[in-house]
């Protein structure tokens, strides 16, 4: 056979699997809650930066009264943990720089390396039992979708609303392939620079 009728095969057989384990619908319904998110990340920023304060002003205090290691390092622990704060806090705030595109992509970077060390953590837990039972009752949705969409659900969590970080971390417990887990989550860096844009030519 052919590398190109066996690239066909393996196509069609992914084809056929993503049909009826409902992928592509998961696709399309956080294709529009990405496309919702947006636009309300746009008309929030939007009211707020004019209704209520200036977001650049505030953008500017963190700048003067926090080390920017402090901000770096926060997000970071975030990006590691369940990120409970949102990049888009600190995509705000790198608009305060001389370039701040520059510092969206240093964001993107540490975003990203956030999401190998919460893997790293995730294979470490892998062997705790007591901890792989806890983690088991808590990201019982998360173990559910990444066994179900695989490395469709590490795209998606990256670049869409789905919570990164627990994603990552599940992808450790379960030995989701490193090196695949590596190239998928490159998509950070397009979820983090779209948001950007919209957040610079809002704010």
């Amino acid at each position: 056979m052919s590398p190109l009728k066996r690239i066909m095969k393996r196509g069609h057989i992914y084809h056929v699997y993503y049909r009826r384990s409902g992928t592509y619908r998961f696709i399309g319904a956080s294709a529009l809650r990405l496309i919702a998110a947006l636009i309300l990340l746009g008309v929030a920023i939007y009211l707020i930066n004019t209704y209520v304060f200036d977001i650049s002003s505030l953008a500017n205090y963190i700048t003067a009264h926090f080390s920017t290691p402090v901000v770096l390092s926060s997000f970071f622990a975030s990006e590691l943990t369940l990120g409970l704060l949102a990049p888009e806090f600190y995509i705000v705030w790198a608009k305060g720089f001389a370039h701040p595109w520059l510092w969206v992509l240093l964001i993107s970077l540490i975003s990203y390396l956030g999401g190998l060390g919460a893997y790293f953590i995730g294979t470490k837990l892998h062997k705790l039992p007591r901890v792989h039972r806890w983690m088991d009752e808590k990201f019982t949705v998360q173990f559910k979708q990444i066994r179900r969409y695989g490395g469709i659900l590490i795209i998606i969590a990256a670049i869409t609303p789905l919570p990164y970080p627990p994603i990552c971390i599940v992808s450790g417990v379960v030995q989701f392939p490193l090196r695949t887990f590596v190239f998928l989550t490159l998509s950070r860096f397009a979820r983090i620079f779209l948001y950007a844009a919209l957040i610079f030519n809002v704010v």
